[in-house]
């Protein structure tokens, strides 16, 4: 029996090295060595709270989900995949058969298994055996940690392309985490007029600068929105994007939305509500738009990055063994030591 190492998570903050069995490909399934995993935010939330609203970790599970490697063997019906392929695997296993897949919605799939979240286990290990259609191969100038960048970037382009975004419109971005600079990115690319950004730690708002934000405001030193809607003429911003998840950036988002405008919701709260004031939707008659992961998006996050004069890999600062595991969570969830993205390279 052949085994691997994996990084189980053991309720909350703690983690610990151990063997699983590497699992054998069925016939439509691919095994992939693991090279590149990212931490996202959801990550955190479990390592530090043991849940995301009702998904609760078990006492020993492996979480992460944002994961490239490298194809070791395939099953025997597998056609677009052979040994040695570099890979990005797209962590949601949709279910094919609902009314929300069939009509091209797969991440709103309630049947869906997705990599680390429970009671699906995740890809903070070393090998893992995914279906045929949840592999993308990675171009050939994108690194495997480069590649793990997909997966936020795709949820980002999918959330833009949800508010309709068009080129030259302008936009708010609340927050300069990994989300929120993919957000930044995607509008870039895309041509937005105007780009405000607000972020509270110092390294993360110059990185918002240098991939191409016009404004960027440090929210601990600025009246957030008094600043946004002064710079834009008393007008507020065509689209508001807010990717904290907290109860003051959410208030922000609505308020610094101009009238018959759109608000973006990417932020995961820590809290399981959140308050707001329908008077000021109302009248302002702005749709809120609460982004689900992504559908359809991961090849564009790809090509966005292969193909752009904007060096979007800039984000990752950080990079940890799959041994250093408990140390690359203790400084994300902390956000020390100047850390925007990490990955974790078992």
């Amino acid at each position: 029996m052949k085994k691997g190492l994996a990084a189980y998570l053991l309720g909350k903050k703690k983690f610990v090295i151990d063997e699983f069995k590497i699992p054998e490909c069925r016939d439509d399934e691919v095994l992939i060595r693991i090279r590149a995993i990212g931490i996202c935010g959801s990550d955190v939330h479990y390592f530090l709270d043991g849940r995301i609203g009702d998904q609760i970790v078990p006492e020993k599970f492996i979480i992460g989900h944002e994961a490239t490697g490298e194809v070791v063997a395939t099953g025997k019906n597998v056609k677009s995949f052979k040994e040695g392929d570099r890979v990005f695997i797209e962590p949601g296993i949709s279910c094919g058969k609902c009314e929300f897949c069939i009509t091209g919605r797969p991440n709103l799939c309630p049947f869906v298994k997705f990599l680390g979240t429970p009671p699906v286990e995740g890809a903070f290990r070393q090998f893992i055996a995914m279906p045929e259609k949840n592999i993308v191969k990675l171009p050939d100038n994108l690194s495997f940690a480069e590649g793990t960048l997909a997966e936020p970037l795709a949820i980002a382009v999918y959330g833009v392309r949800l508010a309709n975004f068009l080129a030259g419109d302008t936009v708010a971005i609340l927050g300069a985490g990994p989300i929120g600079l993919s957000v930044l990115f995607c509008c870039k690319n895309g041509g937005a007029r105007k780009i405000f950004v607000t972020e509270i730690i110092k390294e993360r708002a110059e990185m918002a600068e240098k991939l191409g934000a016009d404004t960027v405001f440090l929210a601990n030193q600025n009246d957030i929105e008094k600043m946004i809607i002064e710079y834009t003429g008393g007008r507020g911003v065509d689209i508001g994007f807010e990717c904290v998840g907290k109860q003051e950036t959410i208030t922000q988002l609505f308020n610094v939305s101009c009238i018959g405008g759109k608000a973006v919701i990417f932020g995961i709260p820590d809290k399981d509500e959140i308050f707001f004031d329908p008077h000021l939707l109302r009248r302002k008659q702005l749709p809120v738009f609460s982004v689900r992961r992504s559908a359809f998006t991961t090849e564009i996050a790809l090509e966005m990055m292969n193909k752009s004069q904007i060096k979007f890999s800039s984000i990752i600062t950080h990079k940890f063994s799959l041994e250093k595991i408990q140390d690359a969570l203790e400084i994300v969830s902390t956000k020390s030591n100047g850390v925007i993205k990490a990955i974790i390279e078992p």
